[in-house]
């Protein structure tokens, strides 16, 4: 996708609460809480084992899905993400395409 298409579908799917860079598209680039969760993100990532090879993640209430693809990034096996909220569940199955 080009940076147009993806900027077009984040606006389509609506608010984020997530503020995550899809192909170099900030999805909430105004969040109230500033880099969200990035920022927060940043505090607690050395606590989560940076190989994650092997394992499965269960992500519940997963939001767009920024600590889902997190987990990939480490090498989980298999990453699943919950969400009661069927808007958040398009958003982060959009970011996990975009993110590979």
């Amino acid at each position: 996708m080009t940076t147009d298409q993806i900027r077009t579908r984040v606006r389509e799917l609506g608010d984020w609460f997530h503020n995550m860079d899809l192909g170099g598209v900030q999805t909430a680039p105004d969040h109230y809480l500033g880099d969200y969760p990035g920022v927060k993100w940043r505090r607690f990532a050395n606590a989560i084992p940076y190989d994650l090879s092997g394992r499965t993640v269960l992500d519940i209430g997963c939001n767009a899905g920024f600590y889902s693809i997190e987990m990939k990034r480490r090498g989980a096996d298999r990453v699943v993400g919950v969400d009661s909220d069927e808007r958040y569940l398009e958003q982060a199955r959009f970011a996990a395409g975009i993110a590979g």
